[in-house]
């Protein structure tokens, strides 16, 4: 038997036996996020490894709302039908933005569709390339931006080249394709327009991507910067953007913070990880 598969059958195990102390144990996804890639398992370490880092505290006025893995939807889908499929959604007075994605054949692309009422106003795609890609989450507050998350399983989008802290799937010397990784986004939340995107990777040892998911909608924080909260399936990505943080053991559940713009980090932690710019209290 492989080391590889030691450490997977290991892991598992790990995870099979946190899950039964406690319900909110997130464990990472071995098996490529479902969607595509074959994702390596994390180093083997000591069982007694770090907690996941605490959130923000987050602004007053801004909702969130997520669903795991998405909901599928249709730009010809009216108010009543996105709500009837639990699409997520958050509404301010008269206005609303439900997130979701359209599946075309074997495709999926992430939309955003914004109503004033029951009259639409926009429906967006993001990206309709060929990795699969949904739009999982938000956060508003009624005004001109919005915050998305996403997941995406490939390069070569219209995710891409947006600005972000990390701006592509597989930044600068980081190579490979097909593991599932997050994307937060900031939206004009009068057109549906994606102004700025921030990829959120792990980096395996052989320096391909692997899986980082979503744990939540991106949180706006008291002082403006965005959070996001994923579990990463081996090493997160660091601050510096090329290399993995210094971890030990599963589950590497995570913490980023970006600018307002997304275009720059602010800090980054992780469970049972050391990191550059670690976040504070974490």
């Amino acid at each position: 038997m492989s080391s590889r598969y030691r450490r997977v059958i290991h892991w598992k195990i790990s995870c099979l036996a946190a899950l039964a102390v406690a319900s909110t144990t997130a464990c990472g996804d071995d098996s490529g996020g479902g969607e595509g890639g074959t994702d390596e398992a994390g180093e083997e370490g000591g069982t007694d490894g770090s907690p996941a880092p605490e959130p923000g505290a987050p602004a007053a006025g801004w909702s969130s709302d997520y669903a795991d893995g998405g909901v599928g939807l249709s730009c010809d889908d009216d108010r009543a039908t996105l709500d009837g499929k639990g699409v997520p959604n958050v509404s301010e007075g008269e206005r609303a933005l439900y997130v979701g994605f359209e599946q075309i054949g074997d495709n999926q692309n992430p939309i955003v569709i914004g109503f004033d009422g029951d009259a639409q106003q926009f429906c967006e795609r993001h990206e309709t390339e060929g990795p699969d890609g949904r739009a999982v989450g938000l956060t508003w507050d009624g005004g001109a931006v919005a915050y998305l998350v996403y997941t995406i399983v490939g390069g070569g989008s219209s995710l891409e080249g947006k600005g972000g802290w990390l701006s592509a799937y597989a930044p600068g010397a980081i190579s490979g394709g097909g593991p599932k990784v997050s994307v937060v986004g900031k939206v004009n939340a009068d057109t549906g327009a994606l102004d700025s995107a921030s990829f959120i990777i792990s980096v395996k040892s052989d320096g391909k991507v692997n899986s980082h998911n979503p744990r939540a909608a991106p949180t706006v924080l008291e002082d403006g910067s965005v959070e996001f909260l994923g579990s990463s399936a081996h090493k997160p990505i660091d601050a510096n953007g090329q290399a993995s943080m210094d971890c030990t053991d599963y589950p590497f559940d995570t913490r980023y913070v970006l600018s307002e713009d997304l275009g720059a980090l602010v800090c980054a932690s992780s469970s049972n990880c050391a990191a550059e710019l670690e976040c504070e209290g974490a």
